[in-house]
């Protein structure tokens, strides 16, 4: 029941201070998303391998939760709570070999993807991070924590120190720009 501990970490940190704000977020699509996110990943840890068999019953959910939401996270994809998205109209997509910590926060039109192939644990984001709008990851890559992406940002290589603010395509860090 990790899952629903983290989906409630998500619902309180779009909530903020405001307790009720609850009757709002339960509105907007980053809620459905988020939902539709942490109930495949939950049937994917209770399932296992043979989740992909079971899941064909919810595919149609799945689909009609992705279409209202427009956020694709794969079930694989390993995400700890606190999960905040703020514009999700502009699309968000999550690749199923990333590890995300803690406290991500997705601007809008965000895509977290691999240009490879990878296995679980090449693509590695750390805990308090915040990508702007249209910011692009692509791995493999190990991301540390409290690392800022700028809008439309391309991040292509690994960044070990953590409160590094990225910018441009490729992505470096502010300084060096």
């Amino acid at each position: 029941m990790k899952q629903l501990k983290y989906f409630i970490d998500d619902v309180k940190r779009a909530i903020g201070r405001k307790k009720l704000r609850i009757f709002t977020v339960c509105f907007t699509r980053s809620f459905w998303g988020l939902f539709n996110y942490r109930i495949e990943r939950c049937g994917f840890s209770l399932f296992g391998s043979i989740y992909p068999i079971i899941r064909i019953l919810y595919l149609p959910f799945s689909f009609f939760f992705q279409i209202i939401s427009n956020i694709d996270i794969h079930y694989k994809a390993d995400i700890k709570g606190g999960l905040l998205i703020h514009h999700p109209s502009l699309g968000i997509v999550i690749n199923g070999v990333c590890i995300i910590g803690s406290n991500l926060t997705l601007t809008g039109g965000n895509v977290l993807g691999i240009s490879r192939s990878c296995e679980k644990g090449d693509f590695i984001i750390g805990n308090d991070c915040n990508l702007g709008a249209n910011a692009t990851v692509i791995g493999p890559l190990k991301l540390t924590d409290k690392i800022r992406i700028g809008a439309n940002a391309c991040v292509i290589n690994s960044y070990s120190d953590p409160g590094l603010t990225l910018v441009g395509i490729p992505a470096k860090p502010l300084e060096n720009v």
